[in-house]
């Protein structure tokens, strides 16, 4: 598809994300709202994924990204959509540190270190409760949140621009780079290029982006505590996400996010009342996933496409 009808279309979804919540019932805008934050943050780690950087703690930049724009607002009572630059800020700073920090772990070592960070997030705002509430928990100011209209509407933008970003970052010379890292870092760098650079770069953009869900998150609540602003499951979330639509791609965490709302309503409505059943058919589909589709939902999309034109050439 060229440059241009990428363009167009990127505009009638824009402008769609932009009309179409303020036409929709109340449960349908909650249904936007958890799509598009979960695209966010699946988007965000599809990107580290592609460098090689497989990242379990994705729920501390989704918590600093919600405790900075509660924050912000309540000292500030400034509008709800101005909270998202020290969101994003603090995610891209964070990331940046993070990069820095970790530099010379690699696949499973880094993971961990990720982990670690998002727990002792966690910890930090347990251990705070004059700035983030503690345990108690922390409101934001009522009035300065926006209609349900407005946020879904704010919302869906996002993920506009953000599958724009994954998009053209992937028919770039940087998507290039950043696949040879995911081979070999020690090979990239024979040919002259600085892995660390891209490697700080592409965590910085991913810690802004996740940072930017969990503002949209804390915005939607109205509420925060550490419990559910680092929560594992988001982590766990945004890896599914990419991982049963495709690895790697641009439409795989669109279709994973999809796939995994429906699955997250169905057991809702059905076992509501089940403790941990959502997290036991997450791993489900998962391994259903691995196992039957490795290639994700746009891994069989390709494959189905490819049958017919074998077909074709062996008639």
């Amino acid at each position: 598809m060229s440059t241009t009808r990428v363009v167009i279309l990127l505009g009638v979804l824009l402008a769609v994300a932009v009309i179409v919540p303020h036409l929709l019932p109340p449960v349908m805008d909650d249904w936007a709202i958890r799509f598009a934050t979960l695209l966010l943050i699946a988007v965000s780690w599809n990107l580290m994924a592609n460098a090689g950087l497989i990242s379990l703690g994705h729920s501390g930049f989704w918590g600093l990204g919600a405790y900075s724009a509660g924050l912000f607002a309540n000292v500030t009572q400034l509008p709800f959509w101005v909270s998202i630059f020290p969101a994003m800020a603090l995610g891209a700073a964070f990331g940046f540190c993070l990069a820095f920090i970790t530099g010379r772990l690699r696949g499973l070592f880094f993971a961990i270190a990720t982990l670690a960070m998002a727990e002792a997030l966690r910890v930090v705002a347990l251990m705070v409760p004059a700035l983030t509430g503690g345990a108690e928990g922390l409101f934001l100011t009522d009035h300065l949140r926006p209609s349900r209209e407005t946020l879904t509407s704010f919302t869906l933008a996002l993920t506009v621009a953000a599958v724009a970003i994954s998009y053209f970052l992937s028919r770039s010379r940087y998507h290039y780079a950043l696949r040879a890292m995911r081979d070999s870092e020690a090979a990239v760098q024979m040919l002259g290029v600085n892995p660390a650079r891209f490697r700080i770069g592409i965590t910085v953009l991913s810690g802004a982006m996740a940072a930017t869900a969990g503002m949209v998150s804390a915005w939607y609540t109205g509420y925060l505590e550490p419990g559910a602003a680092f929560d594992l499951k988001i982590t766990i979330s945004a890896q599914i996400a990419p991982l049963f639509g495709g690895l790697y791609t641009v439409a795989g965490p669109v279709f994973g996010s999809m796939a995994l709302l429906v699955v997250s309503e169905v057991t809702r409505l059905h076992f509501g009342n089940t403790a941990g059943f959502g997290l036991l058919a997450y791993g489900i589909v998962l391994v259903c996933g691995v196992m039957f589709m490795p290639g994700g939902i746009v891994g069989l999309f390709r494959k189905l496409r490819r049958r017919p034109r074998a077909s074709m050439e062996a008639v």
